[in-house]
């Protein structure tokens, strides 16, 4: 055999060892994550997927509370709450929902700088393995505060 010959079967036997051992690796890496979802898991629910706060007048503030429960086996964490706007505020009386209990969460949308029709939302991130980003759509329809118009009758 000639010394090109050689180096051709090495390099390809490295090459396919290699991936041999990704592929390995890869199994690997998905079996353990299978088993750490193994056992008792949470889940959240949430009693509304969106809310329309109807028509407002610009500078009021409309709340809902939502009410987010945990339908799972396993203890729900709210690992953090996001709003698509500083307009939005968002305050839960609890991140740790344990199985079969509830939590209240308090939105609050802030309308000083907004006329007309208006889509927000908000993520809530949890622990849930089947729904770490739950996504709540919020709706409202501002009009323009106006000054009456009052002239003295002569």
């Amino acid at each position: 055999m000639s010394k090109n010959t050689i180096i051709f079967f090495l390099i390809g036997a490295i090459i396919i060892l290699g991936g041999v051992l990704v592929f390995s690796n890869i199994q690997n890496n998905s079996s353990n994550a299978t088993q750490n979802n193994s056992g008792p898991q949470p889940r959240i629910l949430v009693s509304e997927q969106e809310w329309d706060f109807g028509k407002v007048v610009q500078g009021e503030k409309p709340t809902h509370t939502f009410i987010i429960k945990n339908g799972g086996e396993g203890d729900l964490v709210i690992e953090r709450i996001k709003e698509s706007c500083e307009c939005i505020k968002a305050s839960i009386s609890t991140t740790l929902i344990r199985p079969g209990e509830s939590a209240e969460l308090e939105v609050s949308y802030d309308t000083t700088d907004y006329v007309g029709k208006d889509e927000k939302h908000l993520h809530i991130y949890s622990n849930d393995p089947q729904a770490p980003d739950a996504r709540i759509e919020l709706y409202v329809e501002t009009e323009a505060f106006q000054i009456p118009n009052i002239t003295p009758n002569l």
